[in-house]
């Protein structure tokens, strides 16, 4: 039978491990949406697709 010290330290190891994968999801998520905004900055050489979603994610706050 495990007894609860076994049962919690299972359960932080756990909680550990879900906080790093989501960290990285998280990462991965803006990463990707960063380097289309370069992408299109390049392609227009101005910087008006970043301060675009710069004022569209401010109006959502």
């Amino acid at each position: 039978m495990v007894d609860t010290v076994n049962y919690a330290l299972i359960s932080i190891t756990c909680f550990c491990f879900g906080l790093i994968v989501s960290f990285q999801m998280a990462h991965i998520h803006y990463c990707r949406k960063l380097a289309v905004l370069v992408r299109r900055s390049i392609a227009t050489k101005t910087i008006a697709p970043v301060l675009v979603e710069y004022e569209a994610g401010k109006s959502k706050n």
